[in-house]
């Protein structure tokens, strides 16, 4: 299984530039990170996952179906929508990102505990994960080598997924709470290898490849690392938040942060972070 996320670039500039000075959001960052966020988490799991086959073009005559049979169809035909189930999938990925929470000191709640939830007046969020879905389609994958002044192609269909999820942050207690909608989208495909070869003997040209398809087992995998890399996600959108409100006035922070707890090393994250949603 190949796992695309979104890049995180760490720009050899800035690395040197932060050995020999440090600016006052990284300070602001560090502070946040030595004393923990001191904030309590209630986390409000979804029912189900949404899932949805976009491969309808390898389906013999779909263009000519109704709506009906053609979920009917995209679905039967699925090679692992139909073959997920959604308890296993959601378990996977909410333990996930309840442990990635705990390991980066937030007091966690789950629905079952809302009376010591709202007994302690502390700071405290109500996290909803409004949304889990899985698209599977095909991604064609093209490779091209030049060789003795021809170009050769080779064409090769992927299988992929892509698994997307909607958080609602919402505080808690507060006289007109407003819901912060936060998203993140990831991609796994095939794994795959391949090059072209000039035959010795007959001076053809072959394309030689491996093919290591994705499989039931790697997707839900996958749910538990998404679930950690969320976890991780919402950690930095606190961390950012408090930065950007103890600036110092007039000023302003010029990088989002990412702290990688393993490391113990404050990073810049160039995209790799929730995407705040625009208000609707």
């Amino acid at each position: 299984m190949m796992i695309l996320t979104k890049s995180r670039i760490l720009i050899l500039g800035l690395s040197l530039f932060f050995l020999f000075s440090c600016l006052p959001e990284q300070k602001l960052a560090q502070t946040f990170v030595k004393s923990g966020p001191k904030v309590r988490l209630m986390i409000n799991p979804p029912d189900y996952v949404y899932k949805f086959n976009h491969k309808g073009e390898a389906i013999d005559g779909f263009a000519s179906m109704t709506d009906k049979q053609q979920d009917s169809a995209l679905f039967y035909s699925s090679l692992f929508i139909q073959r997920i189930n959604d308890s296993a999938f959601l378990e996977n990925y909410i333990n996930g990102f309840i442990t990635e929470l705990r390991n980066s000191n937030f007091d966690v709640y789950l629905p079952d505990q809302m009376d010591a939830f709202l007994t302690d007046q502390t700071q405290a969020y109500v996290v909803t994960i409004a949304q889990i879905q899985l698209d599977e389609y095909t991604y064609p994958m093209e490779d091209k080598e030049p060789i003795n002044d021809t170009v050769y192609y080779k064409k090769i269909d992927l299988n992929a997924m892509d698994f997307s999820v909607w958080v609602e942050l919402t505080k808690s207690n507060a006289a007109k709470p407003r819901k912060t909608t936060l998203y993140d989208s990831q991609s796994a495909y095939d794994n795959f290898e391949g090059s072209f070869i000039v035959d010795p003997w007959t001076n053809k040209v072959r394309y030689k490849y491996h093919l290591d398809t994705l499989s039931l087992v790697d997707l839900y995998d996958m749910s538990r690392y998404l679930g950690n890399k969320h976890g991780d996600y919402l950690f930095d959108f606190f961390m950012n938040q408090w930065v950007a409100f103890n600036m110092p006035e007039n000023q302003y922070s010029m990088y989002y942060y990412h702290y990688n707890r393993k490391r113990n090393l404050l990073e810049v994250a160039e995209d790799d972070w929730f995407e705040v949603l625009p208000d609707k």
